[in-house]
């Protein structure tokens, strides 16, 4: 933008330039009588019939540069609004994540646990919590995975179809990859590993949480 702005300074000098000579050298006496200006009563319509066009050549100049800079500060703000929305999205699921609970007893008395904690302590004791009479998605803490993980790859959807360049979308998917690997591999290992062991346990809950699981794991 900066080279732009500068030759159109360059230009509109010597437009200028141009344009004073011009008037400089029509005014002078000419060896062709036809072409004596200098006594003639519409000197100055010749003059503004010769600098209009110049002139004319100037605004549209300026009027493209001013375009231009218009949509620049478009895309640009189009540009913020998109990363605001995946930020916003990112906020939302590590709330999404951070509301998951579990009670637990600690001698004699009842605590409640909450995010990753909560997540980590369910998978690493989930036969404490598994009736062989039930799908999984009777169990209270299967909606809280299953929205987590739909609120995750409704992110990853928004990334890939958001006007951001490559270099940003990379970095963002680079974030969920690391929230991933940091809040939700470790807890889904162990649920897949049980749901591969208790067919008792498989419903649409199991499935999707095995896809997930899978499709993430064939990217790390």
């Amino acid at each position: 933008m900066k080279k732009i702005i500068f030759k159109t300074i360059i230009l509109t000098i010597g437009l200028i330039i141009i344009s004073l000579l011009l008037i400089y050298i029509l005014t002078l006496p000419n060896i062709w009588k036809v072409f004596d200006l200098t006594n003639t009563s519409s000197i100055g319509d010749t003059i503004g019939g010769i600098t209009s066009p110049l002139l004319g050549i100037i605004s549209v100049i300026f009027l493209y540069l001013t375009l231009n800079r218009q949509i620049d500060s478009f895309n640009d703000q189009k540009i913020k609004n998109e990363s605001d929305i995946i930020f916003m999205l990112f906020n939302q699921l590590d709330n999404e994540y951070n509301q998951i609970y579990l009670y637990s007893t600690n001698k004699g008395e009842r605590i409640r646990k909450f995010g990753h904690e909560a997540l980590i302590d369910y998978c690493n004791s989930v036969f404490k919590f598994y009736s062989g009479n039930k799908k999984f998605s009777q169990y209270y803490i299967a909606d809280s995975i299953i929205l987590v993980i739909r609120s995750f790859e409704l992110i990853k959807k928004r990334i890939h179809i958001s006007p951001l360049n490559s270099e940003m979308k990379e970095l963002f998917f680079k974030k969920m990859e690391t929230f991933y690997l940091c809040k939700l591999k470790d807890p889904l290992y162990k649920l897949t590993d049980l749901f591969e062991r208790e067919k008792s346990l498989l419903d649409e809950y199991t499935l999707e949480i095995n896809e997930f699981y899978k499709s993430m794991e064939k990217k790390l």
